[in-house]
């Protein structure tokens, strides 16, 4: 390859060279032609090869030729880039490389960006970084919060919105639900909370009706469910009753009305918090006798109990008549005698109570305002019978009132006579003995199973006079009463008192 000369150089021809020498060394030194092929000259910057090409190059002065025909470079020759140098005037050609650095503003490798500020709130990071939901640093105008984690439920969201009702995600230890709608019908209402029976939004598919309060007297009831008949709580203004059931026949039928009930006990088991005091009955239904009041002790022994007789035993010396004839007007002052036909209640009922008070009236009083009281179950017969031919039979019974109350025991009676004692196949005392007698007079032990008081067929209903006392003293028998108790005597146990008892029977 032929490099161009500068334009100042110029070309020695060989056959100079002799010439040239002599004139080079003519400071005294002196070189042998015969061992040269080469002469450089002193102007620096052409060399003549032997192989006649022309290379360009700075030549010192003390460059030397061999005598094997080679060129020697001095110390100070640069043959390899002699034209970059030339126009550097520099010896070398060096390169310098730099390490990026974060924060001067320029985006260098490695660097998403690069804005010459260490503020976390732009959009670029003091570490270069871009800045992005969840680096924990809160962008200004784009994030209204970070928290660095992708827990959803805190108060900074994965979208790095804070946390809000509504958001559709759940605040946890806040909100107990956020199904991100205002629909207060389905299983999370607008206030992030669980839907409850009473909240006043009825929660479709779940509720039928709901009226936000605790009443059962509308038309939403416990549970959420519309008012029916059948639903045992009574819809004001709509229904009458409400016995839990749709039948008729039992106090209240299938429409919620009232009917009137047969018994004491109907009534309390309608309404089990109805008190004592005087309800109309009708006994025998519909279509029979007229109902007619009665009193009702709703309390004693779990309640129900209808009072169907009242005798005062110093009234009169006639005694009690037939229990299956009404007899006198119903008095609820217990003051006068009178009794309801036992034959109606006979099939409603299955426990009888006798209560015996001594001396004086027991106005408007449940069975605890006695001062004696005996339960017994109901004769299993088909109905009431005056008749007792035979000696009585035992029977279950159980203080109630008075002298050993809540003890159970044993006591006689006759059939279904509701009493005992042979007075020409009558029954002659109504109540219970201790024995199992036939006697009329077989009766004045005052034991504590032994309560009763004389019927018509028996001699005692005339013992004495009862305006001349104290020769009636000999007509009732309580149950183990002291013999004085409220200036009374009881079961023939002393002539110095007149007998006063007030005696009276209950069914249930």
């Amino acid at each position: 390859m032929q490099l161009k000369s500068e334009p100042l150089r110029f070309q020695v021809a060989l056959w100079l060279v002799p010439s040239l020498l002599l004139f080079a060394c003519s400071s005294g030194e002196t070189m042998s032609t015969d061992t040269l092929t080469t002469t450089t000259t002193t102007t620096p910057t052409t060399t003549t090869t032997t192989a006649g090409e022309t290379t360009e190059s700075t030549v010192d002065p003390t460059t030397e030729e061999t005598s094997e025909g080679e060129t020697t470079e001095g110390p100070t020759t640069d043959s390899t880039d002699s034209e970059s140098d030339t126009d550097t005037g520099t010896d070398t050609d060096t390169t310098t490389t730099s390490m990026p650095e974060c924060g001067n503003g320029m985006v260098e490798e490695g660097e998403a960006c690069d804005d010459g500020n260490d503020d976390e709130t732009d959009d670029c990071l003091s570490t270069c970084e871009s800045a992005s939901c969840g680096d924990g640093f809160v962008q200004t105008d784009v994030e209204e919060c970070d928290d660095g984690n992708d827990v959803d439920t805190d108060e900074c969201t994965n979208m790095c919105t804070t946390a809000v009702c509504g958001d559709g995600v759940t605040l946890e230890g806040v909100e107990e639900c956020d199904d991100g709608n205002e629909i207060d019908t389905d299983d999370c209402l607008t206030g992030c909370v669980l839907p409850t029976c009473g909240d006043g939004f009825t929660q479709e598919g779940v509720e039928e009706c709901d009226d936000a309060n605790m009443e059962n007297t509308d038309e939403c009831v416990d549970g959420c469910l519309l008012a029916t008949c059948g639903d045992t709580y009574i819809y004001d203004g709509v229904e009458e009753c409400d016995d839990g059931n749709a039948e008729a026949g039992d106090g209240c039928d299938e429409l919620c009305q009232n009917e009137v009930a047969q018994t004491c006990n109907q009534l309390h088991m309608l309404d089990p918090e109805a008190p004592s005091g005087v309800y109309s009955i009708d006994p025998d239904g519909e279509g029979g006798a007229d109902p007619f009041d009665a009193y009702c002790d709703m309390t004693t022994e779990d309640g129900g109990w209808t009072l169907i007789l009242n005798r005062n035993v110093e009234s009169d010396n006639n005694g009690q008549t037939d229990l299956n004839l009404a007899n006198g007007t119903f008095d609820n002052t217990r003051a006068s005698n009178w009794n309801y036909d036992i034959d109606i209640f006979w099939d409603l009922s299955t426990e009888v109570i006798f209560a015996g008070r001594e001396n004086n009236d027991c106005d408007n009083c449940e069975i605890s305002g006695y001062d004696s009281a005996i339960l017994t179950p109901r004769p299993a017969a088909p109905a009431w019978s005056k008749t007792c031919a035979t000696t009585s039979q035992a029977i279950a019974v159980k203080k109630i009132v008075g002298f050993m109350a809540g003890v159970e025991g044993t006591g006689y009676q006759c059939a279904a006579s509701l009493g005992w004692g042979d007075c020409t196949d009558q029954v002659c005392h109504y109540g219970t003995h201790w024995q199992n007698t036939s006697s009329n007079g077989n009766w004045s032990q005052n034991q504590w199973t032994e309560m009763h008081f004389p019927s018509q067929y028996s001699s005692y209903a005339s013992y004495g006079n009862v305006n001349n006392p104290p020769s009636a003293w000999c007509r009732t028998c309580a149950g183990g009463l002291a013999e004085t108790l409220n200036n009374s005597t009881t079961c023939c146990g002393s002539q110095q008192f007149n007998a006063r008892s007030r005696w009276t029977i209950w069914v249930r």
